[in-house]
């Protein structure tokens, strides 16, 4: 009877393994990850306000941003100070391209990507030999220079100065017209995939060659060289990517017409609460001063650091 007992424990025990082994891991990952996806792509549209869901785009969008300045530094140890300016300079070539250039929906949209991709290969390459200290000081004046340059009162009936440009067009980019992009509910799907697509490629270079090159550079770029490796191009590469994240933002930003992961989300509310009480620019620094100290990693890698820990911790008291 007892060995009966034992023998019934050990199958059930091995079947139990086989459901959790790290061949299934990966399938159940994946599939995790799939309902995530179309429940965050199909539930708000029902469930939320078109305010909510104004919100939720903008967030998208900001996130998106953050990611680009988040994966540099991550994987490369560089910051990125002028990131916004590539975020809102997407959006402004794409309205000049519209209003000045004469160009279509579709074209105004290629042209304004492929001059923030020339842009951003050709500062790279002056930039990225620099040490991050430099490399920082530099974004910031380069991002400064971009957000003088649109105020210029001399440029005010090209670029509209700090009034912006209205954009307003004919046809169809996506499949959508103007009046779908303004759509908070439709547009909610663009920004969704859109930032998931961001994230997991931006995730994929993580784990790639390219990311461990990154990443060992970042660490000890001197023995990375003696050792043979190009640590210029792989920094140039990790830079342009970046620019295009923030770019495709930008682009998707300027056609909501509205303005961008969760610490997006909770910025564009917190905005919101912060601009209702009439402290907008005091409470969102004292927040984000805040939430880098207490989510370093940001607030999905902050989560996901706690919940291991404390699953070590439960297994330590368990042994």
């Amino acid at each position: 009877m007892n060995n009966r007992t034992t023998t019934a424990e050990s199958l059930r025990t091995a079947t139990l393994g086989a459901f959790v082994g790290p061949s299934a891991r990966i399938p159940l990952a994946i599939a995790v990850v799939a309902i995530l996806f179309v429940l965050g792509a199909v539930a708000p549209t029902y469930f939320a306000s078109d305010f909510v869901l104004r919100l939720g785009n903008e967030g998208l969008l900001l996130g998106m941003l953050a990611l680009s300045v988040a994966f540099l530094m991550n994987q490369a140890g560089l910051v990125a100070l002028g990131a916004a300016s590539v975020y809102g300079g997407a959006g402004f070539l794409f309205a000049i391209a519209m209003n000045e250039w004469d160009l279509t929906p579709l074209g105004a949209l290629c042209a304004s990507f492929l001059i923030i991709v020339v842009y951003a290969t050709v500062l790279g390459a002056l930039i990225v030999r620099t040490n991050p200290l430099a490399f920082m000081m530099l974004t910031l004046a380069a991002g400064e220079m971009i957000s003088h340059s649109v105020l210029l009162e001399g440029l005010r009936d090209y670029t509209g100065g700090a009034d912006g440009l209205v954009v307003n067009f004919k046809g169809l980019i996506l499949g959508m017209e103007a009046a779908d992009f303004a759509s908070p509910a439709r547009f909610w799907l663009v920004a969704w995939i859109a930032a998931w697509f961001a994230g997991l490629a931006l995730w994929a270079v993580g784990r790639s060659r390219l990311g461990a090159i990154l990443r060992a550079v970042r660490e000890n770029e001197e023995r990375m060289r003696f050792s043979g490796f190009d640590t210029y191009l792989p920094r140039l590469i990790a830079y342009v990517l970046a620019n295009i994240v923030a770019a495709i933002a930008g682009l998707l930003h300027v056609l909501n017409a509205g303005f961008a992961i969760v610490g997006g989300l909770i910025f564009s509310f917190a905005q919101d609460e912060f601009g209702a009480r009439g402290l907008t620019q005091l409470l969102t620094g004292i927040a984000i001063v805040v939430f880098i100290v207490v989510f370093p990693r940001g607030v999905v890698g902050g989560l996901w650091s706690a919940a291991r820990l404390r699953a070590r911790v439960g297994r330590r008291e368990t042994s």
